[in-house]
């Protein structure tokens, strides 16, 4: 068995240095930060598998979506839900539409249903916008707590004495020796190992930088915002209609006859993704900017038009309490990540966009298999 060194304690680090671990190995896992702050804690926790698109991604992300339950199924502390989400029509025009998209030829393999708005209500009693016609379910959706998970993670790691955690440690270089690999810390501090995984995030320049310029890489800028306790229980992941426009797997003539979005929509990239966490509070966003230098300030009316949507679907409008921008690394060539060996015993992984919950165990599975020629 080897020492595997992972860089980044995000959900691509954390996982990659789970499953070598699993398989195994005595693995050493290395954070920049006193604890992560990127955009593994910036997120929804959504296991998002329905709008994956058809073929590798799909079957990737269904992958992941079997590993995550088997991970919680070993692990009940893991705050892992299959509660499945529900993506909502608020006219019978979109209704239609999504009664077509539930009839693609993959809609079993996805867990998708097109729902009357009893029906909607029935499965998810914390909707009761009057505007709501209906929805689509999906069965595999799934959720996590973005600011518990990786905790959680590594306290099951913890139980094996072949992990290590060493927060606090900025990585500055990753060298492969004559008889392993070495990582040395800012302040003099080397950390030696047989491999090396570099998970770095959206951070594309500090480590193997040269390598990554080469590479179909962006990064993304959102913003998002947490909601008061609306007072009701939300049984699902609640996504708005604009989301069919967004996802991949719902690409197909029903989307292509859609009418145009509304200008701020299209300007900002947005749909309305709302997510409960376990205190009751919403995590509400998003939007996207792709384009680099990134703004400092958030907007306000993008704010104002996801509330109307959440209001809509809700029938009430909670207040926001807190809000954030974040930003993550995004691949530009329909790829499920950028996965690239430096050197034989060097491994960089980054690029998922922002499907890192939704497929990090399985790519993590894979990484295993291709590093060790298993």
């Amino acid at each position: 068995m080897a020492k595997v060194l992972v860089v980044g304690a995000g959900i691509f680090g954390t996982m990659h240095a789970y499953f070598a671990l699993k398989a195994g190995h005595e693995v050493t896992l290395v954070e920049r930060d006193p604890k992560p702050l990127s955009a593994s804690v910036r997120n929804f926790g959504m296991i998002a598998v329905g709008g994956r698109a058809a073929g590798d991604e799909l079957k990737v992300a269904l992958r992941a979506r079997e590993l995550w339950g088997e991970l919680a199924q070993q692990h009940s502390e893991l705050t892992f839900r299959p509660s499945g989400s529900i993506l909502v029509a608020t006219s019978d025009n979109h209704l239609a539409v999504i009664e077509k998209v539930a009839q693609y030829p993959d809609a079993s393999d996805r867990g998708w249903k097109a729902l009357d708005r009893k029906q909607v209500m029935e499965m998810n009693p914390g909707i009761r916008g009057e505007r709501v016609t209906g929805g689509l379910y999906c069965s595999q959706d799934a959720v996590v707590e973005p600011d518990r998970v990786l905790g959680e993670i590594r306290s099951i790691m913890h139980e094996n004495p072949r992990f290590e955690y060493l927060p606090g440690h900025d990585v500055v270089s990753v060298d492969e020796t004559s008889d392993g690999v070495r990582l040395a810390i800012r302040g003099g501090k080397k950390v030696s190992g047989d491999i090396a995984f570099v998970v770095p995030g959206a951070d594309h320049s500090s480590l193997f930088g040269e390598h990554l310029d080469s590479e179909p890489l962006r990064r993304v800028f959102l913003q998002m915002a947490r909601l008061e306790n609306p007072g009701v229980t939300l049984t699902t992941s609640i996504a708005n209609f604009d989301s069919l426009r967004f996802y991949p797997g719902y690409r197909g003539e029903p989307i292509d006859e859609l009418e145009p979005v509304r200008p701020l929509v299209q300007e900002m990239v947005m749909q309305l993704l709302l997510q409960q966490r376990v205190d009751g509070t919403l995590t509400m966003g998003d939007t996207h900017v792709y384009e680099e230098p990134f703004p400092h300030e958030m907007r306000e009316d993008c704010y104002d038009l996801l509330l109307d949507e959440a209001e809509s679907i809700l029938g009430t409008r909670p207040n926001i309490t807190t809000r954030w921008q974040g930003i993550y690394s995004q691949n530009t060539a329909d790829l499920i990540c950028v996965r690239k060996k430096v050197t034989q015993k060097i491994m960089l992984v980054t690029g998922p966009g922002g499907r890192g919950n939704t497929l990090s165990p399985a790519i993590a599975e894979t990484s295993m298999k291709e590093m060790f020629n298993v």
